[in-house]
Formats: structure tokens, sequence, C-alpha cells
């Protein structure tokens, strides 16, 4: 495997909470299940926060443009680990690595592409 991208983003945890409170803001960027996990949480803005940082990571890491916000997933495997699904068919064959993390103030997502040929 080969190491084709990386991608890194800090986000503000209050920046994101005023986007969320706007009318249908959260559904022009997020899918229905990254809502529903987010919104199920104690600390909702710190994990809506932590998945825009996590899109906007990968999109830098990607190595082709074009890819709206709302077809990059981070969902949880039920060991909590975080995973990134892009819906996008020049994203076969890519591995897509992820870390994420977020205090009060801030959210930080860092992304690793592989290419599995």
């Amino acid at each position: 495997m080969a190491v084709i991208g990386i991608g890194t983003d800090l986000v503000e945890v209050a920046r994101v909470e005023a986007f969320a409170k706007r009318p249908g803001a959260l559904e022009r960027i997020f899918s229905p299940e990254e809502i529903d996990y987010c919104l199920s949480r104690k600390n909702k803005y710190e994990h809506l926060a932590v998945r825009f940082a996590a899109k906007e990571a990968v999109f830098k890491a990607l190595p082709f443009d074009g890819v709206a916000f709302k077809n990059i997933r981070v969902l949880n495997l039920e060991s909590g680990r975080p995973q990134v699904h892009v819906k996008d068919a020049r994203a076969e064959g890519l591995t897509i690595l992820i870390s994420l993390s977020h205090t009060r103030r801030y959210a930080t997502a860092q992304v690793v592409i592989e290419q599995c040929n």
C-alpha cells in the first residue's frame, strides 16, 4: 500500500454549534446516521464539530476533487472506533485511516489515505 494523501483540520466547537442551530443546516452537511449519533450524545456539538473536521481532513487528503461533504460519512464501529465512507466511485480501492479528538472548545481530525492496489 502507498500513501497517496494526508489531511488534517481543526475546528472551533462554538462555530459548529452556531451553524448547527440554523434551520436545515445539519442536513446539508451530515448524513441522517451522523446526525442521529451526534444528537444522541451528551456533548453533541463536540461530536458534530469533530465530524466536520473529519470531512474537511478527508476532503483535503482525497486525490480527486468534487466530493460533497454529505458524501463523506464518519460513523463509529461498535467498538467506538471511527470509520470513514466516501460515496464516490473514484474512492474504490482506497483505505482511509482516521483519528479524531475533541475538547469543549476544539475538534481535530487527521487522515491518511492509502491506495490498496
